[in-house]
Formats: C-alpha cells, sequence, structure tokens
C-alpha cells in the first residue's frame, strides 16, 4: 500500500512539473510587415495626437526598450514616440514592463520590418509573453525580451512626425503596427515548406489567443482545427482563404468592421493578420505613402478584447483622486500634489499603503515615498528630477500606489501620474550648403528636444537689421531651414523651446564663407537678441569645466570649434543657461 502511494506520488508530481515547464515553454512566432507601392492611391495622415489628449491617469502599459549599438539615435527615438503613443490606448493599468529589442538588420527582398514575439502555453492556448506576465503569472526569465523588432537596414526609413515622405517609409508607423502584434494582434496561421511542400498552418501545437476568436459567416471556428502532420490539413486552408465565407473576430455586436484579410490565394505575412478595413491601423495594406500616427478604436477593441481590458479598479470602485490635477494626471514636477482615496466604505479598509514609484534611468522602478495608515497622500517637489527616466514628451512618468484589505479583499488603486518639467534641446545638426552663383547659403537644422510642443528659431545677420524668425511645429525631432544667409558676414540662429515651467536655448553661430576672420565683428544698434537684460555671460566647456567671462555673444568668436554652455548673469544673478554651437 505505502509502495503504491509513493509511486502514485511520483506520478502527481511528475504530472505537475511537467504542466509547469508546458506553461512556461516559450516559443517565437514571427510577423512580416512590407510597405506597398500603391501609385493609384492617396496618401493619408493622421498625426500624433496632443500628450493631454491621449494621456489618462487610469490606465498605462509600460515598455522597457533596448537596442542594438548600431541602431541610430533618430531610430530609437521612433520606437520610444511609438510606445509612448501606445502607453494609454489600452484600457489596462498593468504594472508589468513590457520588454522590446530593436535591431537594424539584413532581410530578404519584401521584408521591411519583422516582429519576433514571445509566446506562452496556457491552457492549451498560445498567449503572448506581454500579456501572460501582465495579468496571468511572471515567467522565470525576466531578461528575455516579450519581442524582437528587426527592421531592414536597406530601407530608407523616414523618422519625422508632421509630414509623409513620398521617398521614404514612416518607420513610427511601422513600429505602431509591429506594437500591436507584440501585444497579441494576428493569427499565427503562417505558410512554411515542408518536404517541398508549402504548408499552411498553426506556428505551434496548440492555435495561439488571437486564432481562438476567429470565426467565419459559416460557423467555421479557426481554433477547432489542428495540424495533420507534414501535411495540408485543408480546412485550415481554406478558412485562411476564405472559403468558408468571411472571417471574422468574433464578440463584437458590428462585426462587419473586424473582418479579416482572407485573400483567395494566401498571402504570407497578410491573410488572417491584418484586418480588411481601410480605417484601422492594422489594415492589411501598409502604404508607404501613409504615416497613421494614432491608434484608433478598432485596433483598440480587439486588443482589449483578447484580455488587456481590465480594470483598474477591480474592488468596491475605489478610487485614487490627485486633487487639483486634471484626469489626464499631468502636473508639475516642481510643486507638492495631494492625493485621497475615494469611494464607499474606504474607511474600513485595513492596512493602508501608500507608495510613491518613479523610473530609474535603467527602467527599474524606484520608491521615493511610503506611508501607512491613511486614506490619503502628498508628494514633494522633486529636487533633482535627473535622477530619474525622462521620457519622450521631457516628463518623468510615475505611480501612486494604494493598497489595503477589505472583507478579505485585497485593495490594490494605481494613479498614473506625469511629472512634467523644464524643456530641453538635447541636440542640434545643420548643415550648410552654398546657393550657387549668389553669395549666400542655406542652412539646415535638424533638432532634438522635449518638453514643450514647437521651436521658435530667430535668424540674425550681422549688418543686418532684420531678425527673420519662424516656429517649427514638429514635436519631438524637428526639421526646418533658414535660406539665404548672407556668406560674407556672421550669423546667428537661436532655437527656443518653451513651457510654463522655463526655457532652454541654443544658439549656432555661423562664421562667414569667406575670409574675413581679421575684421572687427560688427552689430546693429536695435537688434533684439534671444536674451536681453544681462551684464556677462560665463562660458563652460561641455564638461562643465569655466573657461572665461564675456560681456556679449560676439565675443565668442575667437572659440575653437565646438559646444559650450552659456551662462547669462545680471549682476551676481544667473537667469538664462543656453548652449552654444560654433
Amino acid at each position: 500500500m505505502n509502495k503504491q502511494l509513493i509511486l502514485f506520488a511520483i506520478f502527481l508530481l511528475t504530472l505537475l512539473c511537467t504542466q509547469e515547464m508546458q506553461s512556461q515553454t516559450i516559443v517565437t512566432l514571427d510577423y512580416i510587415d512590407c510597405f506597398q507601392a500603391n501609385v493609384d492611391s492617396v496618401a493619408s495622415s493622421k498625426p500624433i495626437l496632443s500628450k493631454k489628449v491621449r494621456s489618462s491617469n487610469k490606465t498605462a502599459l509600460s515598455f522597457v526598450l533596448n537596442y542594438d549599438e548600431s541602431i541610430p539615435d533618430s531610430i530609437s527615438k521612433s520606437l520610444e514616440v511609438a510606445t509612448d503613443i501606445w502607453r494609454n490606448s489600452l484600457n489596462t493599468n498593468s504594472d508589468y514592463k513590457i520588454r522590446i529589442s530593436l535591431v537594424l538588420g539584413d532581410l530578404p527582398d519584401g521584408v521591411d520590418v519583422k516582429t519576433s514575439v514571445s509566446y506562452v502555453p496556457y491552457n492549451n492556448i498560445y498567449y503572448p509573453t506581454s500579456l501572460y506576465c501582465s495579468y496571468i503569472q511572471s515567467l522565470p526569465d525576466t531578461q528575455k525580451p516579450d519581442a524582437v523588432i528587426t527592421i531592414n537596414k536597406n530601407v530608407n526609413w523616414y523618422c519625422g512626425y508632421n509630414t509623409n515622405s513620398t521617398t521614404e517609409y514612416n518607420l513610427t508607423y511601422a513600429f505602431l503596427r509591429s506594437i500591436a502584434v507584440v501585444l497579441g494582434f494576428g493569427s499565427s496561421i503562417h505558410q512554411t515548406t515542408i518536404r517541398g511542400n508549402e504548408i499552411v498552418r498553426f506556428n505551434n501545437t496548440y492555435p495561439s489567443l488571437f486564432d481562438s476568436f476567429l470565426e467565419s459567416t459559416n460557423g467555421a471556428i479557426l481554433a477547432d482545427y489542428k495540424n495533420t502532420g507534414t501535411r495540408q490539413n485543408p480546412d485550415i486552408l481554406k478558412f485562411a482563404t476564405g472559403q468558408f465565407g468571411d472571417v471574422y473576430i468574433s464578440g463584437f455586436e458590428n462585426d462587419s468592421v473586424y473582418r479579416m484579410y482572407t485573400p483567395s490565394m494566401y498571402e504570407s505575412g497578410r491573410s488572417l493578420i491584418y484586418l480588411n478595413n481601410s480605417n484601422t491601423l492594422m489594415h492589411y495594406n501598409l502604404n508607404k505613402l501613409d504615416a497613421i500616427l494614432q491608434i484608433d478604436t478598432l485596433t483598440a477593441n480587439v486588443l482589449n478584447k483578447l484580455g488587456w481590458n481590465v480594470n483598474a479598479t477591480q474592488v468596491e470602485n475605489f478610487t485614487i483622486i490627485g486633487v487639483d490635477i486634471p484626469e489626464t494626471g499631468i502636473t508639475s514636477a516642481y510643486s507638492t500634489h495631494s492625493f485621497n482615496l475615494e469611494g464607499n466604505g474606504k474607511q474600513y479598509i485595513n492596512n493602508r499603503k501608500w507608495t510613491f514609484l518613479l523610473p530609474s534611468s535603467d527602467g527599474s522602478d524606484t520608491v521615493v515615498k511610503e506611508t501607512y495608515g491613511d486614506l490619503n497622500f502628498s508628494i514633494d517637489p522633486l529636487n533633482f528630477p535627473n535622477d530619474y527616466h525622462v521620457n519622450i514628451n521631457g516628463d518623468i512618468y510615475g505611480k501612486i500606489i494604494f493598497t489595503g484589505e477589505i472583507n478579505g479583499k485585497h485593495v490594490r488603486i494605481v494613479y498614473n501620474i506625469t511629472l512634467e518639467l523644464i524643456p530641453e534641446i538635447s541636440a542640434v545638426n545643420f548643415a550648410r550648403n552654398p546657393n550657387s552663383g549668389y553669395d549666400s547659403y542655406d542652412v539646415i537644422c535638424k533638432v532634438d528636444y522635449k518638453g514643450a510642443d514647437y521651436l521658435y528659431v530667430s535668424l540674425e545677420e550681422e549688418y543686418s537689421s532684420l531678425l527673420r524668425s519662424q516656429f517649427v511645429r514638429e514635436p519631438y525631432y524637428a526639421h526646418f531651414s533658414c535660406k539665404n544667409v548672407s556668406s560674407n558676414y556672421y550669423a546667428w540662429i537661436d532655437i527656443t523651446v518653451e513651457n510654463q515651467y522655463g526655457s532652454d536655448l541654443y544658439t549656432i553661430e555661423l562664421p562667414p564663407l569667406q575670409n574675413n576672420t581679421n575684421r572687427e565683428l560688427q552689430y546693429k544698434k536695435g537688434i533684439k537678441k534671444a536674451i536681453d537684460g544681462f551684464s556677462s555671460i560665463k562660458i563652460y566647456d561641455i564638461h562643465g569645466f569655466y573657461i572665461k567671462t564675456v560681456k556679449n555673444i560676439g565675443e565668442t568668436v575667437g572659440l575653437p570649434s565646438g559646444k559650450y554652455i552659456l551662462n547669462y548673469y545680471t549682476g551676481d544673478t544667473l537667469i538664462k543657461t543656453s548652449k552654444l554651437l560654433k
């Protein structure tokens, strides 16, 4: 009898271990995307919505991004922008940080982007690890990415955010689609070659979560079919090519707008992966003329249906209210803020705890403040904001978390706060293009900045009484030009970003193209510089070492080429800091 019990115990242990191993066996599904040259189509554009329109204190997706060393800053910035657009697009408030690695690599002709998504089996369904780890359970290998996005290094990528390009592919648009795939969008059905035959089949033993929602008009359900070894299962092929009728994502009343792309000839990388609806980000036709930089309701609804729709206030409808903070959760990093817990019966909550989290530069969370026992909470101004990760908008994303217990149930409420900072110009690149046959040139500039919605640019030329200015309303990475600058004299371009908390200034000094370096530098009286009312300028190198003090910007002419920090003073009072690029 004891021997039988021991054998039975061993059997149960083996079964449990097998189930545990199965539940943590990660597989990778590859999805490809390619821009189409639709010569007869009209370019479509949906610009990035403003931060205030996109933001909410009740929802948030978090991402940790890793880059290949060969990735240019303009490309990595595009991925940061794309993840920020996705941040508040779903009805979810997960603490899990979705890990995406970005690679610049060689891809076959006809493949512009490859998104390799990690999936794990759970209850005989493959879940994307991003969703599985967010709401089911964590996985032991926390360093493995949820997805690797590989972009074709031989493609001309457009990394701007304000216009369409007729010669380059909009990278942020492609990244937005890839992130939807990372979150679970698209069937696992794919085409592969087995023993010389093209087979359309499930990628793995089980269908994916997305597969389980696909049904045809004649009642066929994709998840009911199985692979048949090395042979083609004809029902899978018929389903994927629309022979069982149009295929829809089940569970929606108006399912016609959720019709999948199922052409009569199976198309690898598009059939059953994208929607047959031109009004959505996830339309099967990735038009190279388009720049869709918004998450539409259809795309969000599909992902919410997969399981991302998780109410942040799951117990007794408690909620956190930020005092004098709008529903966006956006507020100043330089002020004190108070928060209250609201909801019927809140006084009966035990083991109350408040936590204020901010992200460190490596992506991990830092506990800034904790308190116990209260139904209200406050946070102090940030004295050293650069100690934390500053996002693509020039803000810091934080979390206010309340936990407790009531009636034997755990209460956990999260308030997503966005702490705004003084804007910053991170980098400036420029080139001078001489105008053939004229004593002038054009200046082509690119500016990496954050914390503001636009740039103010002014051009001042020696011996000219005119001050030319322009606003550049291109977010994140602005492009502009200054035309017909005189080649014979000095010129200065002042680039200013400003918000309600302060401003930042970057000055480009442009020496004459002609050899006039021995003459005295002249200024016209009455020219209004970007900074007025100063008595001296202290100059430092880019590492912060003091160089000298001057009375005006013209005295910087003798400095060697490079980047400098300029501190403007009125007496002993610092009134402004700017950067000078020579």
